[in-house]
């Protein structure tokens, strides 16, 4: 019998999605809680509709590593050395230009 647990409450949907592709790539299952309740928004308190994200307890402690490093990609940023753009830490491409981050 599977175990779900949750292991992040996403800002909203788009980031729950991001992190469940990011868990994909390497091999860890995930789900999507509250991925219908964006419908209810202005309807309901905001903590009854979040999003969170839940992975199986067998890859518990491989799903925290890779959320502990997308958490810290989040706060660095880089400058595309083609462009110049300010890019977020957890893009590997730039917006801008579509170069990649060499630097990483």
């Amino acid at each position: 019998m599977e175990q779900w647990h949750e292991l992040y409450r996403a800002e909203n949907l788009l980031e729950a999605a991001l992190l469940q592709g990011m868990l994909g790539n390497i091999g860890i299952e995930s789900h999507i809680d509250g991925q219908y309740c964006a419908a209810a928004a202005g309807e309901l308190p905001m903590e009854v509709i979040q999003v969170s994200l839940k992975v199986n307890l067998f890859a518990w402690e491989r799903a925290k590593l890779a959320l502990k490093d997308y958490q810290r990609n989040q706060k660095l940023e880089w400058t595309c050395l083609e462009c110049g753009e300010i890019n977020p830490g957890s893009f590997d491409y730039c917006w801008s230009c579509q170069c990649e981050n060499v630097l990483k």
